[in-house]
């Protein structure tokens, strides 16, 4: 009987581990394909729609004008979100993605996503560097990204603090924020790229943590 009893606890324990696995790694790669599907998506509307009303127009179809047309729409949207008026119409559009009941969880992720992968003014200005903090208790390491940094007296003398995310996976722009001292801090000669890669795979693509000379 005893016997029996370890066996099911066992059987248990493995059920458990592999639906664990099995979640993490499926949700870590929908988050990897998700940006990636979404885009490619998105260029192949614009040049199924271009390909269909070229060859309606013309009455024929000539190789390669789809593709042609498909990125100049690209740049002609790039230029006209860069000014006042572009930036009015997608503000407003992105108002009405934001009260869609389904699109309004989805959006606002890909929109972070899609800055960070394709803007390196918004990647540096959100993440400046990788670092070690002791989190969420002492002898316990997380990493972290460094979006800022204060001087403050609140703690009763003056210091620099390091505005601390701690990213959760598999996503790495939501988490807790800390104000870590920044003797505290261990910087990491980690880019944030790598950085990303670790957080979205959830541990499994993983640069070494060597710590940066400060």
């Amino acid at each position: 009987m005893p016997n029996t009893t370890r066996r099911e606890s066992v059987s248990q324990t493995l059920s458990r581990r592999i639906g664990q696995a099995f979640r993490r790694y499926f949700v870590t790669g929908l988050a990897t394909l998700f940006p990636v599907a979404v885009t490619l998506w998105l260029v192949l509307v614009i040049f199924n729609f271009a390909d269909r009303l070229l060859r309606g127009v013309l009455g024929f179809q000539i190789p390669g004008l789809g593709l042609i047309v498909t990125v100049l729409v690209i740049l002609i949207v790039g230029v006209i979100s860069v000014h006042f008026f572009g930036r009015v119409v997608f503000q407003a559009i992105e108002l009405a993605f934001s009260r869609l009941p389904f699109i309004k969880k989805i959006y606002p992720a890909v929109k972070q996503l899609a800055q960070f992968l394709f803007d390196e003014n918004t990647r540096q200005a959100t993440f400046r560097r990788v670092v070690l903090v002791q989190y969420p208790r002492p002898g316990t390491y997380s990493i972290a990204f460094v979006t800022n940094e204060c001087q403050t007296e609140a703690p009763g003398k003056a210091m620099t603090l390091l505005t601390c995310l701690i990213p959760n996976p598999p996503s790495p722009f939501t988490g807790p924020i800390i104000f870590v001292p920044q003797p505290d801090v261990i910087p990491l000669e980690m880019s944030v790229e790598e950085a990303v890669k670790l957080i979205v795979s959830g541990g499994v693509v993983a640069s070494p943590l060597q710590a940066a000379k400060r």
